[in-house]
């Protein structure tokens, strides 16, 4: 994007997939309508830093009561 802008969606349900051939995550809802978002130009080093930061951050939320189970 060559542009400050924001938009906003709701999927209900939603998958995540990434396809590393085309540099693209795809965030899809099924049931009555199946909406889709496309984006493209994300590399796999950046998919993987997003990763990442999401296990670090699943990492710091778990209590001593979780690890015990």
């Amino acid at each position: 994007m060559r542009f400050d802008t924001t938009h906003e969606y709701y999927f209900n349900d939603a998958c995540v997939h990434y396809n590393a051939e085309h540099d693209t995550l795809m965030i899809c809802s099924h049931g009555e309508s199946t909406d889709r978002l496309l984006i493209e130009g994300l590399d796999k080093k950046a998919i993987d830093r997003f990763r990442l930061e999401l296990n670090k951050e699943a990492l710091e939320n778990v209590n001593d009561k979780e690890l015990s189970t």
